[in-house]
This record gives C-alpha cells, structure tokens and sequence, in this order.
C-alpha cells in the first residue's frame, strides 16, 4: 500500500469496547490537532459522552472529542463518499476515517474510499490517511486471517501496533 494510505483494523466485543478502545487513540489525535472522522453504522455519541464523563481528561480536549460525529451515518455511496472525502481532506495532512459495521458495509465503504483516492492521487499523494476499520468480534471470527491480511497494521487500546505484533502465530497472505 502506498505511504499515503494506511489501513488499519480494530476488534471489538461490544459498543462499550469499541468506545473504550477507540478514546486513547481519539485523544491523542485530538492533542496533535489532527481531525478524526467517523463512518459509523452505530451510534456511539451516548457511549462516548458517558465515558468522558467517567474519566480524567482536560476539558477542552473532551469538547473537541465529542465534536467528532459519533453519530451513525449512512455514507455507503460513491457520491457521499466523494463529498465525505473532499470536506474531510480539505486543508488537512494528516486524515483519520473510522469504519464500523458489518463486513459487506465496511469493504463497500473502503471501496468507495479507494476510488475517490485513486481519482485524487495527485491530491493526495501529499497527504497521510489512516482508514480505521472496526470489526465486531463475534461476527468475524471466522474471517480474521482475511481481514488481518488485507489490513496494515492493527488498533487496540495501547495503540497501532504491527499485526505481528499482536498475534504470534500469523503470517500475512498478502501479496
């Protein structure tokens, strides 16, 4: 994958998990100024808010925490992607996108992603964007080497790591 594009995948046993793991990355990106934007299939505005309000952390980067959108969205298209994209690109180096939802839902959108990369990549080629995918365990255990394989690196709660890293025993499929 080239340097301006880094895909990264995260795994999750519940909302509460995912909001959990999400905060210490979100929180640091939030200190670096580096805007974070989300694709999300649920709603985790609830789930954030309870958690910021449980935690010590200054107010200021609360407020621009839960600026994010944490809402659900239904951005699946070429053309909403392509707006989601350009707003978000806009006057920024450094682009972070966080998927979630099921399988089909989350390749479709990264798909779509891809397209409005490629299309742009004079633009690009002098930006970094991160794509986060979040998976929910349960659902694809099954699939895990595939998804690992077609992924970068991986996110949990102590950061982006190496998948390697993370589970001794896999090796990448991955041309």
């Amino acid at each position: 994958m080239e340097n301006y594009k880094l895909k990264i995948c995260s795994f999750y046993v519940s909302d509460w998990h995912l909001t959990a793991m999400l905060l210490p990355f979100i929180e640091e990106k939030v200190k670096r100024e580096e805007n974070v934007y989300t694709i999300l299939e649920k709603n985790l505005k609830y789930n954030m808010k309870e958690i910021l309000d449980r935690i010590q952390i200054k107010d200021n980067i609360k407020a621009q925490i839960l600026k994010i959108e944490w809402e659900n969205k239904n951005l699946i298209k070429f053309g909403e992607i392509r707006k989601f994209m350009e707003k978000a690109t806009k006057n920024q180096k450094i682009v972070t996108v966080i998927v979630e939802g099921n399988k089909e839902r989350i390749e479709y959108i990264n798909r779509n992603i891809e397209k409005w990369i490629d299309r742009n990549e004079r633009k690009v080629k002098r930006k970094e964007i991160r794509i986060i995918n979040c998976y929910e365990v349960s659902e694809f255990n099954k699939n895990m080497q595939e998804i690992l394989d077609n992924h970068d690196k991986i996110l949990n709660t102590s950061g982006i790591h190496e998948i390697e890293e993370m589970y001794s025993g896999y090796v990448r499929k991955r041309a």
